[in-house]
């Protein structure tokens, strides 16, 4: 049976990575990237990075993208939402244009997110596992979306800013049903349906 739904909020990818001290639960960078490819709201792409070190050349971070407008709706609508993002001050970062790009073999996956001054490099190793994840209801606040998404957990990830490498590692681990679960993971053909009113869904 083919199902229509509207209105599509987002169409695109959407990789994510939280770093860690190694062996601890202690975080040490959380980072969001959408390669935005149809919205309501143009085009274009943003990277959320916070920092727990400000011994960086961006403090705790920033949100770099080529596209203010369809940024800060990603990050006031979505982003903030997310569970790794829930002890994220995101309404404190500020806002960088610049040039973001991505690469993808199959099996890495690298962005580069130029602005005047800074150099941002996120890579993520190693694909373990390639699942759809149907997500009815996605709570955002006093609404809620309908997602779905292409999910491929990694086994590595790192972070540079201009070239220093970002202390921290991702998390992975082989659940009970034999498949990998990972704290950095890839988001492809992901599709954000709504806003909805918490009673449509």
């Amino acid at each position: 049976m083919v199902e229509i739904k509207r209105p599509v909020f987002f169409s695109g990818e959407n990789p994510a990575m939280t770093l860690y001290v190694p062996n601890t639960e202690q975080v040490t960078a959380v980072a969001s990237y959408w390669h935005c490819t149809d919205s309501p709201h143009g085009v274009g792409h943003a990277l959320i990075l916070w920092l727990v070190d400000t011994a960086t050349d961006v403090g705790h971070g920033g949100i770099f993208t080529d596209n203010l407008e369809l940024a800060k709706v990603l990050v006031n609508d979505l982003t903030r939402h997310f569970p790794e993002f829930e002890n994220v001050p995101t309404e404190t970062l500020m806002y960088a244009e610049a040039h973001c790009e991505h690469i993808y073999n199959g099996t890495s996956y690298r962005v580069i997110c130029k602005s005047t001054d800074v150099r941002v490099e996120l890579e993520w190793v190693d694909v373990l596992d390639r699942k759809q994840v149907v997500w009815p209801g996605f709570p955002t606040g006093d609404t809620t979306y309908d997602l779905t998404t292409i999910i491929c957990p990694c086994r590595e990830a790192r972070i540079l800013v201009n070239d220093k490498r970002v202390d921290g590692e991702a998390q992975t681990l082989k659940a009970d049903d034999g498949f990998f679960r990972s704290t950095a993971f890839l988001a492809f053909a992901e599709t954000w349906i709504g806003p909805l009113n918490k009673t449509e869904t």
